[in-house]
């Protein structure tokens, strides 16, 4: 039986199945439930009548929510009212008040107030005030004495007197969707290095041989290298970096995990504008500036990246992901060029160049190819923050980067 809400006031279907069985109490008592309350049976669950007579031959299925609005005691038991004349014992059942609905609510400055609820409504319960300011999410709404309560924990509500729903900025469906929670990796943390890798690992390990990074790969060079160093340290002659090679240089293993799991913190919230968004990516490719131009890295600040890895982390921190463009893919084979992805992705629509603003990404091409080779992001319509070359830097758009292709935004 599905767990449909059933407003169970039946009479004649029950009437024909009942034959009473007598557990009548000695004294009953009866009271409306201030409020909307919904009882879901634990297991098969027996049903009694007004008078405190067990119903024969019918019972409710287990898992099956039904509507109560009155609650009945006798003999010291408690009993929940689902039909016109049909009763359930207590202990059968949960029950929870007013209906569902999730969502998210702000505490207002001075804090908020923690309450319960019973059968008589809601109460103080006497925990710590919620902090002010804070986010908490509620799966249920009720109200009472024209205040709505929202359910933010096992029988924890708080009211709309010291909280506010949130209704956050985001997207249109067909953008990139805006995430109120951190970010994951995407890709697998902790992957060896071997012919075509690129990214920080490669950096270091080209560094670590004593070769130039004007382009950082893995290449035959470097292959050549580790398998010589393997084998004078005992080590299988592979020619690939993998942990154990990682640390016989000398680096350790928090960092071969590390570089590959960083993801920017994520700096805004369900409360948060298109202009907290926008600024959130700046202020995080800001963390960036000065450091190396890296090909294929997009790690944390303490690296260097390229254009596309300043790129993915500034909209980390803004709550966008754009997998399948990630921090983790663009160190893997064949895909240093994750500008051209980023072109590509119809999920950042393109916009016209005099309509550019601040938080737009700005792409190039290759003079001699007519291929996207290069993306910014508009720090104004006239300058952009970018990873050329040999480092992070702000510059003009109009800097000898290759001719422009086009504008795309980020945030509707």
């Amino acid at each position: 039986m599905s767990n449909k809400i059933k407003i169970a006031f039946v009479c004649g279907l029950a009437l024909l199945m009942m034959s009473p069985q007598s557990v009548k109490a000695d004294s009953t008592n009866t009271s409306k439930i201030d409020s909307q309350a919904i009882v879901s049976t634990k297991s098969i669950t027996k049903l009694y009548t007004e008078n405190g007579e067990l119903i024969q031959n019918r019972k409710l299925g287990a898992d099956t929510s039904w509507v109560t609005d009155q609650k009945m005691i006798y003999q010291g038991q408690t009993y929940y009212r689902v039909a016109t004349d049909e009763y359930l014992e207590a202990k059968d059942v949960t029950i929870s008040y007013g209906h569902g609905e999730s969502g998210t609510v702000a505490i207002n400055g001075w804090g908020g107030v923690s309450f319960s609820h019973d059968d008589n409504g809601f109460y103080r319960n006497g925990q710590k005030n919620f902090v002010a300011n804070s986010l908490w999410k509620y799966d249920r709404i009720d109200q009472s004495s024209g205040l709505n309560y929202y359910r933010i924990g096992n029988n924890i509500w708080v009211n709309s007197n010291d909280a506010t729903t949130v209704v956050g900025y985001q997207n249109p469906s067909s953008w990139l969707r805006i995430q109120n929670t951190q970010i994951k990796p995407v890709g697998n943390v902790g992957y060896d290095l071997y012919n075509g890798v690129e990214g920080v690992k490669v950096y270091l390990v080209r560094r670590y041989f004593g070769y130039s990074n004007a382009h950082t790969i893995y290449d035959s060079s470097v292959a050549a290298s580790v398998r010589s160093f393997q084998a004078r340290r005992g080590l299988p002659a592979t020619g690939v970096v993998n942990l154990a090679t990682w640390e016989n240089m000398g680096f350790s293993e928090s960092s071969w995990y590390d570089i590959d799991s960083y993801v920017a913190p994520l700096e805004t919230n369900q409360t948060s504008t298109r202009s907290d968004h926008i600024e959130a990516m700046i202020n995080q490719a800001y963390k960036y500036l000065g450091q190396t131009w890296i090909s294929g890295a997009a790690s944390s600040p303490q690296y260097g990246v390229d254009c596309s890895g300043l790129v993915t982390q500034a909209l980390y921190a803004s709550g966008i992901n754009p997998a399948p463009v990630s921090a983790i893919q663009h160190a893997q084979v064949g895909n240093e060029w994750n500008s051209r992805m980023l072109w590509s992705d119809g999920r950042m629509p393109k916009v016209d160049f005099n309509n550019r603003q601040r938080g737009d990404l700005i792409f190039y091409t290759d003079p001699s190819t007519g291929l996207i080779w290069h993306v910014g992001i508009l720090l104004n319509r006239d300058t952009m923050i970018e990873s050329w070359p040999y480092a992070v830097q702000v510059h003009s758009i109009y800097s000898g980067r290759g001719n422009i292709a086009g504008v795309k935004r980020v945030f509707a």
